[in-house]
C-alpha cells in the first residue's frame, strides 16, 4: 500500500513539473505585438519633360474644356493624368483618367471637361490655375511623370 502511495504521489508530481514547464515556457515564447501601421515609402518618381513627350495643353471652345495632347508615345504603356484647377468661387476642382497607349497610337489627343456631365452638362465658370500632372508609365515599367500649366 506504502508503494502505490509513493507511485500515485510521484505521478502527480512528474505531472506538475512537467505543466508547470509547458506553462512556463509556451508563456515566455509570446513573440513582440506586431505594428498593424503599414511603413509609408517615399517613391521618388523621376521627372520627364512636357517638351520631351510633346505634351500640350490648350482651352477648348468657350473654354469649357482643355485639350491635352501627346505627340511622343515612343516607348509609353500608359497615361495617368491629373488635371486640378479652381473655378468660380475659389472652389479646388480636379479630374482624374487613365489611358491605355497602343503600340498604333501615335498621338493621343484627350479634351477634358471643366465641370460634370450626367445627361446635361453643367461646365465650371471662371476657371483658374490649371495645372495637368501626367504619369508615365513606359514599357519597361519605369515610372515618370511631367506637368504642365494653363491660363485661361
Amino acid at each position: 500500500m506504502k508503494n502505490k502511495n509513493l507511485i500515485v504521489i510521484g505521478v502527480i508530481v512528474i505531472l506538475v513539473i512537467v505543466g508547470g514547464g509547458y506553462f512556463f515556457l509556451s508563456s515566455k515564447d509570446e513573440s513582440e505585438p506586431i505594428d498593424a501601421q503599414p511603413e509609408l515609402v517615399d517613391e521618388i518618381i523621376e521627372t520627364i519633360s512636357a517638351e520631351e513627350l510633346g505634351l500640350t495643353i490648350k482651352a477648348g471652345t468657350g473654354n469649357r474644356t482643355v485639350i491635352m495632347e501627346v505627340a511622343n508615345l515612343d516607348g509609353i504603356s500608359a497615361l495617368d493624368y491629373e488635371l486640378s484647377y479652381t473655378a468660380k468661387g475659389d472652389l479646388p476642382r480636379g479630374v482624374v483618367g487613365n489611358i491605355e497607349v497602343t503600340s498604333k497610337d501615335k498621338t493621343i489627343r484627350k479634351e477634358i471637361t471643366l465641370g460634370t456631365c450626367s445627361d446635361v452638362c453643367h461646365y465650371d465658370e471662371d476657371v483658374s490655375d490649371i495645372k495637368l500632372i501626367l504619369k508615365v508609365t513606359k514599357e519597361d515599367g519605369k515610372v515618370y511623370h511631367a506637368e504642365e500649366t494653363l491660363e485661361i
